[in-house]
C-alpha cells in the first residue's frame, strides 16, 4: 500500500512539472514548440542518423558472430573435432622446404 502511495506522488510530481514546462513551451497550431524557425535543427537531424545507422550495422556484425560461434559451439559439443575452417591459404604462401 505505501510503494503504491509512493508511486501516486511520484507520478503526481511528474505530471506538475510536465503542466509548468508545457505552460512555459507553448505549442502552436502546426505542432511545433516555442522558436519561429522550424526548420532549423542544425546538423543533429544527420548525426542522429549516422549514430543510428552505425549501431544498427555494428548490431548487425555482432549478430553474425554470436551465430557464428554458436555454430561452432555446437560443432564442439556433437563431439565433431574438425570444427574450425582450416585457412589453407597460409600453406600455399609458405615454400616447401627442399
Amino acid at each position: 500500500m505505501i510503494e503504491t502511495q509512493m508511486a501516486g506522488r511520484a507520478i503526481e510530481e511528474v505530471r506538475k512539472a510536465t503542466r509548468a514546462y508545457s505552460q512555459s513551451h507553448p505549442v502552436d497550431a502546426a505542432g511545433h514548440a516555442g522558436s519561429a524557425e522550424h526548420g532549423a535543427h542544425g546538423p543533429f537531424g544527420w548525426v542522429s542518423l549516422v549514430i543510428v545507422v552505425g549501431l544498427v550495422i555494428g548490431g548487425w556484425f555482432v549478430v553474425r558472430q554470436m551465430q557464428a560461434d554458436s555454430n561452432m559451439q555446437d560443432c564442439v559439443m556433437s563431439g565433431r573435432k574438425n570444427c574450425a575452417p582450416v585457412d589453407t591459404d597460409s600453406l600455399r604462401a609458405t615454400p616447401s622446404p627442399p
